[in-house]
């Protein structure tokens, strides 16, 4: 038998654009109560409720975890999926981005966790929303693929550490998809012409990517899974090369054959 999702009560951050609206309306369609947490909380019909915050105002991500708390009990599923990202060379980057790239996509995403986690039923799922960019060293992309490294690491010990409740953790990695998430990327580039024309075809690629509902339906797939993985690629690079082959090449090609492969595409 396969995970049922009738009845079930989720929370998802960022459920109201992109992959997280779409995941958010395949979960509706399986008969999910769904709270959103976002900065623009759209009330839309497909939530139960939806909560303005930036999650990485930790006060204010306590308020909204209590208030759904105080009218739940307990959730089943918990969707980190809230996101934002940097383009451009390191050096040219702010750190106040840096800041807030990390505080977003790793450090609010441990937060969310903790503050959900004593109240996840047992069977229940935990999903984050990762990159390819985890496995895959992409200049321009250092600190936003450094975010989603460590999250899928953290997610990996946190799927050991709650074993015994039998909660199952996964960290999906898309390719590129078509969202509003490539016009949002905070972009601090400096005069370097091979550094603009990187950060071009990155957004070309994005924007000739993926659906958002092409991931979520694999999404929802690999959680009414009895037995989910730990980590999932999806989507597709340029025929043939898939997120499925690339995390299968990443596991068996020499590190300095990967960095070279890497300047090749991108440089």
């Amino acid at each position: 038998m396969s995970y049922n999702l009738e009845g079930k009560v989720a929370v998802i951050s960022g459920g109201d654009s992109g992959i997280g609206l779409a995941i958010s309306n395949r979960l509706k369609n399986n008969g999910v109560k769904i709270y959103n947490i976002s900065k623009k909380a759209k009330k839309l019909p497909i939530f139960q409720d939806s909560f303005a915050c930036d999650i990485s105002d930790e006060n204010k991500l306590k308020e909204v975890v209590s208030s759904i708390l105080n009218i739940e009990k307990n959730i089943d599923l918990l969707f980190c999926n809230a996101g934002i990202g940097i383009g451009g060379l390191v050096e040219n980057a702010s750190l106040e981005s840096i800041d807030k790239l990390f505080n977003v996509n790793l450090i609010a995403q441990i937060k969310m966790t903790n503050l959900f986690l004593k109240y996840i039923n047992p069977n229940g799922r935990i999903v984050y929303t990762g990159s390819l960019a985890a496995i895959i060293p992409l200049p321009y992309q250092a600190c936003y693929g450094a975010s989603k490294a460590a999250i899928e690491n953290f997610s990996r010990a946190l799927s050991t550490e709650v074993r015994d409740r039998k909660i199952k953790v996964t960290t999906f990695l898309p390719c590129d998809v078509k969202t509003g998430f490539t016009d949002a990327r905070i972009v601090e580039i400096g005069k370097d012409l091979k550094e603009a024309k990187g950060i071009e075809n990155m957004e070309k690629s994005e924007r000739n990517g993926a659906s958002p509902d092409y991931i979520a339906k694999r999404v929802l797939k690999f959680v009414k899974k009895n037995n989910p993985p730990l980590r999932k690629s999806m989507g597709v690079v340029a025929f043939p090369l898939t997120g499925k082959t690339i995390s299968f090449l990443i596991r068996i090609l020499p590190i300095r054959f990967i960095n070279f492969l890497v300047r090749k595409i991108y440089l």
